[in-house]
């Protein structure tokens, strides 16, 4: 994108210097030459019509909303092709960048009562945000909390079944289950991310994730697996704040909290007294991020952890922002994907097969060797499972579909060996010689 700075758009807002970029827009500081007042210009980098209706739909979701915790919306329109937004300059931190040593159990609760709070007035007003995640929060140098960003957001009554599984936006690692599976998401899928930032924040890691990067998998864990109680991974998270995160991360929409005015009002209770979110015997609240490192030895000295986990988060928010906006077809080949899994579990192989071979074909197409290998990895699982169940051993068409197998996985291979992921690599080749031992002995 050209950069903007030194025009004026509108004739009205003059851009001074960039200061964020992202997937779809970029955010600049300016100045309202009519007010005088500082501002932030929101610029779209997208030109597609789908993508300008989405902006406008930001704008109108964020300019409904006057909230003290919510980041204003002042102005929104078009100047030469660009659509542009006007919100309330904020200065600050990402609550993800936030050194973890200053967050302490009071100051990381109040944090999230001003959250909540934020979001419940939102969803007053029928307003959904989508997107709740640390990047979305900023922490004024006061403490106090601003949510930002409504641009995956909806009115309540423009959401509807029609929202595909491949519609998957936003950032993987917050988003509830019912995302994931084509499901109307209303103010409790909100609630569910939120519980995700609050593990991260006492704990100091996500409930779901994939040390390879494996997003299907993070993806599967959200739907199928339940999360880890935080105490098992820190064991000085307050037991009132376990129960608090729990209930926030139900599968099932019913068995969370149903508002957001319920979750704040018991992570308020908390901080009534000093006594009230610690253990028996804990004197001081401890860090969570303090406690988080204790389970590891010897912490390394704070700004360093602090630097190095803000600068590893970042990346790695950075990287899915650029998977999931790369191409529409690397949206549906995760969704098929994970209809895949989910079919293999319910030994429901036909479906499964389809999905796999539909996720294949989406990740061929956005060029994503990567994906399309990890793939094959599970649909060859899923034939040789198939086989191995005695659901088919003999036939054409299943020779077609072992043989279907071997080829898709000898072309997946050479993408694990030439990133040196010789355990994927390993377990490839073990699956490949299987399959072919199985398609040798039916012909």
């Amino acid at each position: 994108m050209t950069s903007l700075t030194g025009k004026t758009l509108a004739g009205r807002y003059r851009v001074d210097a960039e200061i964020g970029r992202g997937g779809m827009a970029d955010v600049y500081r300016g100045i309202d030459v009519v007010l005088d007042r500082e501002v932030a210009i929101k610029v779209l980098t997208e030109r597609d019509d789908g993508e300008r209706d989405r902006f406008l739909r930001e704008a109108r979701s964020m300019a409904r909303l006057n909230h003290r915790n919510v980041v204003a919306v002042y102005d929104a329109g078009r100047d030469e092709g660009w659509s542009f937004i006007i919100m309330e300059l904020v200065e600050g931190r990402t609550l993800g960048s936030v050194p973890a040593h200053e967050l302490t159990v009071h100051t990381a609760i109040r944090h999230y009562v001003e959250i909540l709070e934020a979001l419940a007035y939102a969803h007053g007003n029928g307003v959904i945000h989508r997107d709740v995640k640390p990047a979305n929060v900023m922490v004024l140098p006061s403490g106090a909390v601003k949510v930002m960003d409504f641009g995956l957001a909806r009115r309540t009554s423009d959401m509807s079944g029609a929202t595909s599984a491949g519609e998957i936006v936003g950032t993987i690692a917050y988003l509830p289950p019912e995302r994931f599976l084509g499901k109307v998401a209303d103010a409790r899928s909100d609630l569910y991310s939120v519980g995700v930032m609050l593990f991260e924040t006492f704990t100091g890691t996500l409930p779901f994730k994939s040390e390879s990067d494996d997003l299907v998998a993070v993806i599967y864990g959200h739907v199928n697996e339940p999360p880890p109680p935080p105490r098992s991974v820190n064991r000085a998270v307050p037991a009132q704040i376990e129960r608090i995160i729990l209930k926030l991360l139900e599968k099932e929409p019913e068995r969370r909290y149903q508002t957001a005015q319920d979750a704040a009002a018991d992570l308020r209770a908390l901080v009534t007294g000093p006594a009230d979110v610690s253990d028996p015997g804990m004197e001081q609240p401890p860090s969570p991020a303090t406690a988080a490192q204790s389970r590891k030895g010897a912490p390394p000295p704070p700004g360093q952890a602090a630097a190095r986990t803000s600068s590893v988060e970042a990346d790695a928010r950075e990287m899915l922002a650029r998977t999931f906006g790369s191409s529409k077809a690397v949206d549906v080949g995760y969704s098929e994907t994970l209809a895949g899994m989910l079919a293999t579990r319910k030994r429901d192989y036909p479906e499964a097969s389809r999905a796999y071979r539909a996720a294949l074909t989406a990740f061929s197409e956005a060029k994503n060797e990567l994906e399309y290998a990890k793939t094959a990895l599970k649909f060859g699982t899923m034939v040789l499972q198939k086989h191995n169940e005695g659901e088919s051993r003999s036939g054409a068409s299943n020779r077609r579909e072992l043989s279907d197998a071997v080829d898709i996985l000898t072309e997946a291979l050479p993408s694990f060996r030439g990133r040196a992921m010789l355990k994927e690599l390993e377990e490839g080749e073990r699956l490949l010689y299987a399959l072919q031992r199985t398609l040798i002995r039916i012909r």
